[in-house]
């Protein structure tokens, strides 16, 4: 099996076209650092409809993902890469995603995320959001101090499994944020949590730009709030080739 790693923001991936059908089991032996090729997950590129590709998201847990961000920008990146052109359509478990070369690198339109539930977690400030995915954006004062394990399972003893992310405002038109991810763990950079956190911020009125980068460990990446849609714009690089 031939595949591309890629990765955005250090957000990684093993890119694969299909059609091929991987199970948990492959699936968790080919995310596995040590022993497999490491990665966040597997995106797996089925037959186009003319310009709309099939995507399959498979979370380094083996489970199967309805929605990713960062992951869809690297496909984005592969298939106008070989295909040409200056944009696509990505079908994914949570909808039709459209990308295109942006000044930023890659950039996605995403529906805009939906809000939820204020809480409380951990004594701080919380806001449920869904971008195709669950979310649960929590406000501390650093994320970098932050035991984001700690706080994942806090998280999801009051509001269930989702990606969690510790959020700092940074001004009105830039966040800090780290996130662990449902089914993975923490990334390096998370696409969906990103628009999630700019959504939760804009809520509590601490964003109040059009346009918000969002730093992560691993990079900045750029939302940028459009009424009913989001996009999510940022490096999309390739690793290596192999197979396996």
């Amino acid at each position: 099996m031939k595949f591309t790693k890629m990765h955005g923001c250090g957000n990684d991936f093993i890119v694969i076209d299909g059609p091929v059908e991987i199970d948990r089991a492959r699936a968790r032996a080919l995310c596995d650092r040590r022993t497999g090729i490491g990665a966040d997950g597997i995106l797996v590129i089925g037959v186009p409809d003319g310009r709309r590709w099939p995507l399959v998201i498979h979370n380094a847990d083996g489970s199967i993902a309805d929605a990713c961000g960062n992951g869809s920008r690297c496909v984005a990146r592969y298939v106008l890469d070989r295909e040409g052109g200056s944009g696509l359509e990505l079908d994914t478990a949570s909808g039709i995603v459209r990308a295109w070369r942006d000044p930023e690198g890659i950039g996605i339109e995403l529906a805009a995320p939906q809000l939820g539930d204020v809480l409380r977690i951990d004594g701080r400030d919380a806001r449920t959001v869904r971008v195709g995915n669950p979310n649960v954006m929590i406000f501390v004062d650093d994320p970098a101090r932050e035991d984001l394990v700690a706080l994942a399972v806090a998280s999801t003893a009051v509001a269930g499994p989702a990606n969690v992310g510790a959020v700092t405002p940074r001004g009105a038109g830039e966040l800090a944020l780290r996130v662990h991810e449902r089914g993975v763990g923490e990334t390096l950079a998370c696409g969906t949590g990103s628009c999630a956190a700019v959504a939760a911020a804009i809520a509590r009125g601490d964003v109040t730009s059009d346009t918000v980068r969002v730093r992560l460990p691993g990079g900045t990446l750029v939302v940028r709030p459009r009424g009913a849609r989001y996009e999510l714009a940022g490096p999309a690089e390739y690793v290596f080739t192999g197979e396996s």
